[in-house]
């Protein structure tokens, strides 16, 4: 029997009703498989009639496509919303604008804030008084990419500095505004870090690509710490929150753990490709310039400059959450795809 989660409680054996919102996203994808894996009802929204997507090519098998985008451009939009949200029990909401030189930020506040208020109000007015657990695919970047000397909980502040990330924070302050006047409609954020894995290659193989050819260089001493969580496990901790009701109206750091700095993981990468690692360093102001020439985008340069260490003690207390992936494990995998394709050109 599957496990029941949000409105179907253990002595209750109706099948739990899902939601998932970016379901042919690389990560929604894992999120909706998963989901009918378990015995889900799952229902999963996309934005294009069939005949002029291949997007739902991406879908697994048993989940129930409603065609309707949560910004409401159509006027069928808010119709067909309501009707994808009815009797749901847990949303998960993956769908987002992401990318900070893809977006401008009227197009991140339209999607990130706009478009989940949509969803919420669909969702209340769709269920009336019944419970419902909204989880958010949340992210690290609300607290700034630069936090020295800090090891951040989820009580830190938030220093949000791209437009990605204030939207982001603003779509928390949302779900959470929405939580304390709907005491029914229950949520939990999960704050993820930078995912890798099947489907995030391509800023990962840019790297590989630098050190193969000898043009990768540290950037200041290397020493800069990054947060790195394994998609899978970005999977797992959204089924886990949505198994636990210790997890109602909380917010979540999830990361592999472990506190990597640039240099540990070049040299693994390095050591993994069969090449020497870096051997020159070069200064922020350079590196900026150094990395537009080398094709690297604005997200990608903040990533490997970035400075965080993040705490994810609190959904290993509460939920009993643990990422079982590591990065010898994921990391290796990746590099194993990279060699594969890059012979491949060859």
């Amino acid at each position: 029997m599957a496990k029941t989660s949000g409105g179907a409680s253990a002595g209750n054996s109706r099948v739990p009703v899902d939601l998932v919102t970016g379901a042919t996203s690389r990560l929604g994808a894992l999120v909706t498989k998963k989901l009918v894996e378990l015995g889900h009802e799952v229902r999963v929204i996309v934005r294009d009639d069939p005949s002029k997507s291949e997007e739902w090519k991406r879908l697994p098998p048993g989940a129930k496509p409603y065609i309707t985008d949560f910004t409401l451009k159509q006027p069928s939009d808010e119709e067909n919303l309501e009707k994808a949200c009815t009797g749901v029990d847990n949303v998960f909401h993956v769908a987002a604008a992401v990318y900070n030189y893809k977006h401008t930020y009227d197009e991140f506040i339209e999607v990130n804030v706009v478009g989940t208020e949509n969803i919420i109000n669909a969702l209340l007015e769709a269920n009336g008084s019944k419970a419902v657990h909204f989880i958010c695919a949340g992210s690290v970047s609300v607290y700034g990419y630069r936090r020295a000397g800090e090891v951040l909980t989820e009580e830190s502040d938030p220093h949000p500095e791209s437009n990605y990330s204030k939207s982001k924070l603003m779509q928390e302050e949302v779900i959470r505004a929405y939580s304390d006047a709907h005491p029914n409609f229950k949520h939990t954020i999960l704050r993820f870090s930078t995912l890798y894995g099947p489907g995030y290659e391509e800023s990962f193989f840019k790297i590989f690509s630098l050190l193969m050819d000898g043009k990768l260089r540290y950037i200041g001493n290397g020493g800069n710490h990054i947060s790195l969580l394994h998609v899978n496990d970005a999977v797992d901790a959204m089924i886990a929150v949505s198994e636990s009701p210790k997890s109602a109206n909380q917010i979540y750091n999830v990361t592999d753990g472990d506190s990597h700095t640039v240099r540990s993981l070049y040299e693994f990468a390095a050591k993994m490709l069969h090449v020497s690692p870096p051997k020159k360093s070069v200064s922020t102001a350079v590196a900026r310039i150094g990395s537009r020439i080398a094709g690297l985008k604005y997200d990608e340069y903040e990533f490997i400059t970035s400075e965080r260490i993040i705490s994810i003690n609190k959904i290993i207390r509460e939920v009993g959450f643990r990422p079982r992936i590591s990065i010898e494990e994921g990391g290796g995998e990746l590099v194993g795809e990279f060699l594969r394709s890059h012979r491949s050109l060859l």
